[in-house]
């Protein structure tokens, strides 16, 4: 093996996760990688937060895949907005080869990362709800935000052909304005499209995906119909969650594997009424990822 160290930046990574095939390509690796997690035969750190001035933090994760002969860490960031100026994130990946430690590449931008969450939040629906996605029925997706991170997931949902079960999209936003700009947004024929800053209009729907970067509750764990999905892309605090209810989360124990990567493993089985999935963000989804970029997914 060379020593050249990969250096990949946006651009970069769209034009080798660009289509149909090398999509649905990320979305298996990223499943087989999280399946292994939650069955002990890979590794990741609890993710590390620290806080940054206006509400701003850093964090670091990550993860090993031995299957995949790769480790990758990433240090990222995230400066939320304010008037007249948007939020900002950043990360970058490093990836190392897990037998040798040699460094392999260096992933600059936040479309890997985008990618990455979009790619884990479709295993999960698939391990938690199978039925979502199944082309004979027609499903309503809600998504609370229409930043980067969800119109990812719609994009992946679209762009791989598994949104062919989905009936109608409801997008929730903060202002008319950000509503307006969610209704232009095309999708595929038989489709219906809501848009507005009204929690309601996601009554009832079958998937409710939160992407808000709120540091209070936007949506209850009862706006689902019953047997729902919810998928919160940043963080539990962003629901409100009765009693008792069903919340499982991606972050790893001490004592045991993360209970998201266990379902996804098989060797753990959902409640099939409402639940709620704190997909957070995973280091072994990275190294997925990573995979996938080198050609070795």
């Amino acid at each position: 093996m060379d020593n050249v160290v990969r250096q990949l930046r946006d651009p970069d990574v769209d034009g080798l996760i660009g289509d149909q095939e090398s999509l649905l390509a990320l979305i298996d690796a990223v499943q087989l990688s999280l399946a292994d997690l939650g069955r002990g035969e890979a590794w990741q750190m609890p993710k590390r937060m620290i806080p940054a001035a206006d509400g701003g933090f850093f964090l670091s994760l990550g993860g090993c895949v031995p299957r995949l002969g790769l480790a990758a860490a990433k240090w990222a960031s995230y400066v939320p907005g304010t008037p007249g100026r948007h939020g900002n994130s950043t990360s970058t990946i490093m990836v190392s080869d897990a037998s040798s430690g040699e460094l392999r590449a260096v992933v600059s931008g936040m479309r890997a990362t985008a990618l990455r969450t979009a790619a884990s939040t479709v295993a999960a629906i698939r391990a938690a709800r199978p039925t979502l996605l199944d082309p004979s029925r027609k499903t309503t997706v809600a998504f609370f935000g229409f930043g980067a991170t969800n119109r990812t997931v719609l994009e992946l949902l679209q762009r791989t052909g598994l949104a062919a079960g989905v009936g109608r999209v409801v997008v929730v936003v903060a202002t008319p304005e950000g509503a307006e700009r969610a209704r232009k947004h095309p999708l595929g024929r038989g489709i219906e499209l809501v848009a507005g800053t009204e929690p309601t209009l996601a009554d009832g729907a079958d998937l409710i995906v939160t992407a808000t970067g709120s540091s209070a509750p936007v949506v209850s764990l009862t706006a689902l119909a019953e047997g729902g999905l919810g998928v919160s892309l940043d963080g539990s605090r962003t629901w409100v969650t009765e009693p008792g209810a069903h919340v499982l989360d991606d972050q790893s124990r001490p004592d045991a594997p993360p209970p998201v990567a266990q379902l996804i493993a098989g060797t753990f089985e959902g409640p099939m009424d409402r639940l709620l999935l704190d997909t957070a963000g995973s280091a072994v989804a990275d190294v997925a990822t990573a995979a996938v970029l080198l050609g070795e997914g």
